[in-house]
């Protein structure tokens, strides 16, 4: 019962933060010149929505002088991450704050970074950030995009209703709610789990139905949605790093000069913005994770041996995708970085 208030008081305190946040964020200029239009599947009030109504509407907000207000639909009331971005094109909206599975839609060759078991920590993820956002931002603005910020969904975790899920034949025995497109699929196969294709807002239902029995996903959303309470067990090891990106209309930016300002102004600020919120999120999900656990999630962390045998199970999807999903150099080049960076630390 302890550990059930404990991840209320989790949930209790992000919405207040949220509130507040809220208060304080989108009280902009009377007569802002532009209101740029944004959508996300964050629930107001809780994680990813708390630090982007605390640190990027004011952020724009100074750096545009009170011109522009952003307006933000919370929690898919515009739909899931496909919805929004179908809705960017016919300018129906400017910008979105996307999950992971958002992430490979808006911008394909950016799923480069959720490879399974790519990176090992933080400071491989943040060093790959700083080395390659100049390749990120000349993507996107292939797929008419400007990157706001390319900030953190974090590391997710594998959950499970039946199984520990630390060996390769727990994989075998399960079957995976598949909601971040041909990556998950292909990598799930290599595991020889069984996967069922879902939306993110059929998640909860598909587990809680019986429909599908495990997840991969991140801490944070498990408390948010409740789903810590169908969850027998928890695997921590990190399977994949997960971005998540703040986007707006490249078109947005070239209506006049003015606002040509406007981006340059955001680009400054840019770099210090994504760091404040990716560490915010960062011990969001800490936090989370620790909840869960305290409530009774049973950790199920695989030894050394079978950890081995479940990464090297995944690793030919790396080549399998190269030529799909992201070009074959897009690869090279980050796992050159990569390389320089771990013989250096």
């Amino acid at each position: 019962m302890l550990c059930k208030r404990l991840l209320l008081s989790v949930a209790a305190a992000m919405l207040l933060l949220g509130g507040i946040g809220q208060g304080r964020a989108e009280t902009g200029a009377e007569k802002p010149k532009y209101v740029w239009k944004y959508a996300t599947l964050a629930p107001n009030g809780i994680g990813w929505a708390v630090h982007i109504q605390d640190l990027l509407l004011p952020m724009v907000q100074e750096r545009t002088n009170g011109e522009v207000r952003v307006k933000i639909y919370w929690g898919g009331v515009m739909g899931d991450d496909e919805d929004i971005l179908k809705k960017m094109r016919i300018g129906q909206l400017n910008g979105a704050g996307l999950s992971g599975q958002g992430v490979t839609m808006a911008v394909p060759e950016m799923t480069v970074l959720e490879l399974p078991f790519l990176f090992r920590n933080y400071d491989e993820v943040d060093y790959i950030r700083e080395q390659m956002m100049p390749e990120f931002d000349s993507l996107a603005e292939k797929h008419g995009l400007f990157l706001v910020g390319l900030i953190d969904q974090d590391f997710d975790q594998i959950y499970s209703v039946k199984y520990p899920m630390n060996k390769l034949e727990n994989f075998e025995k399960s079957t995976f709610t598949c909601w971040y497109g041909d990556l998950e699929a292909n990598m799930l196969k290599a595991l020889g789990a069984s996967a069922v294709p879902v939306n993110v807002p059929e998640i909860s239902t598909s587990l809680r139905q019986g429909v599908v029995d495990a997840n991969i996903g991140p801490a944070i959303w498990q408390v948010g949605s409740q789903m810590y309470s169908v969850y027998k067990y928890v695997n921590t090891s990190k399977i994949r790093y997960s971005p998540a990106l703040m986007i707006q209309r490249k078109e947005d930016f070239e209506a006049s000069e003015e606002v040509k300002a406007y981006k340059e102004a955001i680009l400054e600020e840019r770099s210090k913005f994504v760091r404040q919120f990716t560490e915010r999120v960062r011990v969001d999900n800490q936090k989370c994770l620790d909840a869960m656990l305290k409530y009774g999630l049973i950790l199920a962390q695989a030894s050394d041996e079978d950890m081995k045998m479940i990464a090297e199970r995944t690793r030919p999807v790396w080549d399998e995708m190269a030529g799909v999903l992201y070009p074959r150099e897009l690869l090279d080049e980050l796992l050159e970085h990569l390389a320089e960076f771990r013989e250096e630390n």
